[in-house]
């Protein structure tokens, strides 16, 4: 099986376009046209998870969700680790790809074509959460929605790790303020072609994390780049990754 390419014999619900909470540039410009369908997971999911569950032995029977999976990339690895994955995403190429390779590779997973604003899972059904900086694709009463979205599917003291850009990021200067600190229509740089992009200030994650969940804590990371400025460096990128649990 080919996974790099999309079979399109394979039965996938078709989402409505650019309804609250999917933007169809993910779909059209993105994973339709064969971008980020990347293959491996993203280091920090791979640190948490190994921090959260060191041995292999204590992830029978731990069920995770992923906001916004893409390609399914995290799952993947998460899959192979042992754990039982599901995940939400709104490009129905992007979760075509990724349970053929479920499938290839013989793995398991419920990966499905959604609004995160309306997961298809009951209460309590999992151990944890994570978001990989999908939710911010959106503004913020969206990303309000989703987050008690998660609270709902979240067991009592299940985990819920997630990544925000934050408004030091220097690519927001790149869009259109919408004013909730979301960004939209980017005529160049990073965020071209991703629409709505939300930049959290340091009260806003209180708003949104502490008014839902019990904090553990709240890490911001910025990246400069020193080549070319060796005084200062250029910033390239800041973000915010929470990590937090639902309370009860």
């Amino acid at each position: 099986m080919n996974i790099g390419t999309v079979n399109e014999e394979q039965s996938v619900t078709p989402l409505v376009p650019d309804r609250d909470g999917w933007q169809s540039t993910w779909e059209d410009r993105i994973y339709g046209q064969g971008r980020h369908l990347n293959l491996y997971p993203h280091h920090s999911v791979v640190s948490y998870l190994f921090r959260a569950w060191p041995r292999r032995g204590d992830r029978h029977g731990i069920r995770i969700l992923e906001m916004g999976c893409g390609a399914g990339n995290n799952l993947w690895f998460a899959a192979r680790e042992g754990f039982q994955v599901a995940g939400i995403e709104g490009s129905t190429s992007a979760v075509t790809f990724a349970n053929q390779r479920f499938q290839a590779e013989g793995l398991t997973g419920d990966i499905r074509a959604g609004d995160f604003q309306d997961l298809p899972w009951d209460d309590g059904s999992f151990d944890m959460v994570l978001d990989r900086q999908s939710i911010l694709c959106n503004t913020r009463v969206v990303i309000e929605n989703a987050f008690d979205e998660i609270v709902r599917v979240l067991r009592p003291g299940g985990r819920f790790f997630s990544m925000m850009y934050s408004d030091r990021h220097p690519e927001r200067i790149n869009g259109m303020a919408l004013g909730d600190n979301s960004y939209d229509n980017f005529e160049r740089g990073y965020f071209k072609d991703c629409g709505i992009v939300h930049f959290s200030p340091r009260e806003e994650i209180d708003m949104l994390y502490g008014s839902r969940f019990r904090i553990e804590s709240i890490i911001h990371v910025g990246e400069s780049d020193w080549t070319t400025n060796r005084e200062e460096g250029n910033a390239v990128n800041g973000y915010w990754r929470i990590d937090c649990r639902r309370r009860g």
